[in-house]
């Protein structure tokens, strides 16, 4: 019987999405370069002018007042300057929303594995396997758009609105979040994908990748 599978969960960001530095991105070009000046690149260098020296120095002075790297605690009020975490949460999941989640780049093949690891699961009927992320309402339309780039042929999708709120939809999650590792349910299993804020958070298994966690003998 179907119902009676267990199901493992990927978490969507830090796993498939590279959300951090997306967000880095779309941050200085909100904070840090001056609108005034817009004829950059994608890599911020100016395309149609040449930086003064003063330029270069108001730039450099900014990125050191409002950003410390590297990001290794989940927090980023830790690395990014923001009046409060609500004026943060209002910048992530509402002002750009789509730029940050649903422009995002893949994680190197990430989406490819994990669509390989459903597949296993359908065809041995071993588990069924969900998408799990936090949104909100701007970030999850964003987020459905980031999957169709991707190639995302995973059948069950489920937003929640706190991390630890994936518990609720599996027995296996794949994941990096701090609090999904340090919430993890008696007689559930946590593979942790590492990251430099989670690096004294146990778990029942880490990888660099998912790509290096898709080991059917664990699953």
């Amino acid at each position: 019987m179907e119902n009676e599978l267990k199901t493992l969960g990927v978490s969507i960001d830090g796993v498939i999405r590279d959300n951090i530095r997306q967000f880095d991105k779309i941050y200085r070009k909100v904070f840090v370069y001056n609108p005034g000046l817009v004829n950059m690149d994608e890599n911020y260098r100016f395309v149609d002018k040449q930086m003064t020296q003063d330029e270069e120095d108001d730039i450099d002075k900014i990125i050191k007042e409002k950003i410390t790297l590297p990001i290794d605690t989940y927090d980023l009020t830790n690395h990014y300057s923001f009046e409060s975490k609500e004026a943060l949460n209002k910048f992530y999941y509402q002002d750009y929303a789509m730029e940050i989640f649903g422009s995002a780049d893949p994680i190197p093949r990430a989406m490819d594995y994990v669509n390989a690891i459903q597949f296993f699961g359908m065809r041995e009927k071993l588990f069924n396997t969900v998408l799990l992320s936090k949104e909100s309402e701007m970030s999850s339309s964003a987020t459905f758009h980031f999957l169709a780039k991707a190639g995302c042929k995973v059948r069950n999708i489920k937003f929640v609105y706190d991390h630890v709120d994936k518990w609720e939809h599996c027995d296996v999650l794949i994941d990096e979040s701090p609090d999904v590792i340090q919430n993890k349910p008696d007689g559930k299993i946590i593979i942790k994908i590492i990251q430099p804020y989670n690096t004294y958070d146990k778990a029942d298994f880490e990888f660099n990748s998912v790509n290096m966690a898709y080991n059917t003998e664990m699953l």
